[in-house]
Parts: structure tokens; C-alpha cells; sequence
């Protein structure tokens, strides 16, 4: 029996859980969301861009995923 071995490769994914990384121009711009938890629905670029819904409602559309950290 062949097991595939997965690779982290430090991409989001959709189901991630994952926050606004401090002092990003994203995280200075939205106060609402400093510190808040939100969950990425949608990867495009193979994760280089992604949307997140936060528990609020609000949706932060086709960002950088490098303005978010994973939890």
C-alpha cells in the first residue's frame, strides 16, 4: 500500500484559519480586523492570492497571501 507523503509547502489553502499579519498596509487600513480570525475560501494562483471571510462578514477579496499568517 503506497501512502502519498504531503509537503507542506507554506501555502494557504482553502479551510485555513489565519490572521492579518501586523503593521501590513492591509492591517493598518482595516481596524476591525486586527486580531481577528478569519478562514480562506478562495485560493488563485496556486495560493499566491486568496479571499478570506472573516466572522463579521467581511470578505477581503483576491489579496496577497503573504499579508496573512496561518493559526
Amino acid at each position: 500500500m503506497k501512502q502519498k507523503l504531503e509537503i507542506d509547502t507554506g501555502l494557504l489553502k482553502v479551510g485555513d484559519r489565519v490572521r492579518l499579519i501586523p503593521d501590513t498596509i492591509t492591517w493598518k487600513g482595516e481596524l476591525a480586523l486586527q486580531r481577528k480570525t478569519g478562514v480562506v475560501i478562495e485560493c488563485r494562483n496556486d495560493g499566491q492570492r486568496v479571499t478570506v471571510r472573516f466572522a463579521s462578514g467581511k470578505l477581503l477579496m483576491s489579496l496577497d497571501a503573504g499579508i496573512f499568517e496561518r493559526l
